[in-house]
């Protein structure tokens, strides 16, 4: 499964770590196995977030 980007930047990272880990606790919430969520930083110095979950079953 190919990872999902989120299109937002954020300036700093604990801010990004932090919807990261909001972004993670929704899936586990709606019942998504195997949530894969992580911070990375652009070439400009601003940090996204990329995502990727397989389907429950």
């Amino acid at each position: 499964m190919s990872w999902i980007y989120e299109a937002r930047l954020y300036d700093s990272r604990s801010v990004a770590s932090y919807v990261a880990m909001c972004l993670r606790d929704d899936q586990l919430s709606r019942g998504l196995q195997g949530v894969k969520v992580q911070v990375f930083r652009t070439r400009k110095g601003n940090y996204g977030i990329r995502y990727r979950s397989q389907r429950p079953g």
